[in-house]
């Protein structure tokens, strides 16, 4: 018996692909891939990879499944009706109001056959739904406009509330007094509080311009001019490795209340003192996520100078497959960490790179991909950054004296280690010879250990360890893996410009020994505003991984400098630094200059 037309089962994105032969099963599969380590929507993978023109897959989906399509990309939503459901849901649902009329809300979603998310959304705002298909990359675009361009305004609002105020007290001839009462509990930064005194509003749109434009860094500087008439406080923020200046500006007269009302945030550091340096840590919550501020004040001659880093917990991409290795590094790394447990895997992993470089956030990747409940893992880390489930984390303090002679750096917290039954160890950071030793003794006695070390390069890092005072013959044989690493900026994917090498960008591809396909294509930054007008969002890292053979070992007891190390390494297949970063330019992830300037930091 023939099913009616209007019974019949509608096809899923796969089936549409794949039948219609818009892509093939390898490509499904790639797509598949690439949405599952990037954290993001198979759409988004499907545009991003370029296997489908956007307009055709619209229109297919849109024919196949029965729905009007709307364009995101040649309209701009007005804010307050993207704002009629929370950032948040929306990003998780994939979908985004775009306009409203009367009762009824259009709402713009990747999968309009979910009529469940279709009733939450109809009893969350109360309006009658009608849904279109709009593709995953316009949504997640419309977003990222509306909630950007609202963080701003709140700014701009915070900063012209203090302004206004501080013209009225002027106009009325009295003093400027400023209210430094600490919270009594936690408040969301994100919610605007008119009543709130000025320096906590100014305090706020610092915070909230940082977290704006996703800063690692916030810089708080005082310059005096000796005529009174230019004093400032500028305020400044690290923006994917680049300081960019704030959209606004702070009164000079609010330069050292701004310092006090930090210092009462952090609820340890002295508001009193102002002649020597300071560390404090503060805990605030900014839109509903807990982010931790590690803040440092030091005297200078025009006031405090304050830097506060921007440590947040719910944005540490800690899965070592979504941190950009391609794929015959990431599979050489893994393999070091092949059957741990019981005391079968051991040896010493070192990262290393200049400040800022990443080193952490890779060394804490490693961890959770061994971390499981048949490992012991412990940590000593000055300070604890961010916590994992299931790892042992000690902070060391140095600064602390527990008697005459004795301090809890790295080296005291090595030796309670090997007494508490660990599987893998990491250290902070090995800064000297006796560090050096106690991490090498371990690796020895059957623990995988995992540091960092301040190198140029991974076969400076051995180098290093020698030069220390450790013997040549405990390095060969201790020694695993050295990972040395850069971070560039990531090219913006939204405006990001197709272009043809120029002569001067092949010189450096064949200067490194990169081979460049015929008819290669590479990027160029744009600027848009999802990016700043930058060309850039986020980062992605340049690595080299340099895995200990017989013959590097034997190389090290002969002569352990980084030359003679680095030729064996490179003929059996090591990539370098700059070598890894123009694989990435050829990827159309990065631009050759940002390659070049990563490349060539220097400790």
């Amino acid at each position: 018996m023939a099913v009616a037309k209007g019974l019949q089962r509608k096809r899923n994105m796969r089936e549409i692909l794949i039948e219609d032969k818009l892509i093939s099963e390898e490509q499904y599969k790639a797509a598949e891939e690439a949405a599952k380590k990037d954290a993001k929507s198979f759409q988004q993978a499907l545009v991003e990879l370029k296997l489908v023109p956007e307009l055709k897959l619209l229109k297919v989906l849109a024919d196949e499944w029965g729905f009007k399509a709307i364009d995101l990309s040649k309209m701009e939503p007005p804010a307050d009706v993207v704002q009629l459901l929370p950032e948040a849901l929306s990003r998780k649902q994939l979908c985004v109001p775009f306009a409203r009329q009367e009762n009824v809300l259009f709402l713009a979603m990747s999968d309009p056959r979910d009529f469940l998310i279709i009733e939450d959304m109809g009893l969350r705002t109360g309006f009658d739904i009608k849904p279109y298909l709009a593709l995953a990359p316009w949504i997640i675009k419309v977003l990222d406009t509306v909630y950007g361009k609202q963080d701003s305004a709140q700014v701009a609002q915070l900063v012209e509330s203090v302004q206004q105020s501080q013209s009225q007290t002027k106009a009325d001839g009295g003093e400027e007094s400023f209210s430094l009462a600490a919270d009594a509990e936690k408040k969301d930064i994100s919610d605007i509080d008119a009543t709130a005194p000025e320096v906590e509003k100014l305090v706020n749109a610092i915070i909230l311009g940082a977290l704006s434009t996703k800063a690692s860094d916030i810089h708080i500087e005082p310059f005096e001019d000796p005529n009174g008439k230019n004093s400032k406080v500028m305020v400044r923020y690290r923006v994917d490795g680049m300081l960019r200046a704030a959209s606004f500006s702070v009164p000079w007269a609010f330069r050292q209340a701004i310092n006090a009302k930090i210092k009462i945030m952090s609820n340890s550091m002295n508001i009193t003192e102002r002649r020597i340096p300071q560390s404090g840590r503060i805990q605030i919550i900014a839109k509903g996520n807990p982010i931790e501020f590690r803040v440092e004040m030091v005297p200078t001659v025009f006031g405090e100078s304050c830097v506060m880093r921007i440590l947040d917990r719910a944005s540490v991409r800690v899965d070592i497959k979504i941190m950009g290795f391609l794929p015959d590094t990431e599979k050489k790394l893994l393999d070091q960490f092949a059957g741990i447990g019981g005391k079968k895997n051991f040896g010493l992993v070192l990262v290393c790179g200049p400040t800022g470089s990443g080193k952490s956030t890779t060394l804490y990747a490693c961890l959770n991909y061994v971390n499981r409940p048949d490992i012991k893992i412990i940590t000593a880390e000055n300070p604890v950054e961010y916590n994992i489930d299931g790892i042992v984390q000690v902070p060391v303090n140095p600064d602390v004296e527990l008697g005459k002679g004795k301090r809890f750096d790295f080296a005291s917290a090595l030796r309670s280690f090997m007494r508490l039954d660990p599987d893998v160890i990491m250290v902070g950071e090995i800064r000297d010879e006796e560090t050096a030793h106690i991490a090498l003794e371990a690796a020895m006695t059957g623990h995988l250990v995992f540091s960092t070390i301040h190198t140029n390069d991974a076969p400076s890092a051995l180098e290093r360890l020698t030069q220390m005072g450790l013997p040549r013959f405990v390095v060969a044989n201790t020694m695993k893996a050295v990972l040395a690493q850069r971070l560039a900026r990531r090219l913006c994917k939204d405006c990001k410009e197709e272009a043809d090498p120029t002569p001067e960008e092949l010189a450096v591809f064949e200067a490194n020994g990169v081979k460049v396909p015929a008819g290669a294509k590479v990027y160029r930054a744009k600027g848009c505003d999802i990016c700043k007008g930058s060309g850039y969002k986020g980062r992605c890292g340049m690595h080299e991984l340099l895995v200990l053979n017989e013959e590097i070992r034997l190389q090290l007891l002969k002569d352990p400098s980084a030359i003679p190390v680095k030729e064996i390494a490179m003929k059996n297949g090591m990539r370098t630094i700059a070598m890894d970063g123009l694989e990435k330019v050829l990827l159309g992830l990065t631009t050759v200059k940002e390659v070049l300037g990563g490349a060539a930091e220097k400790e």
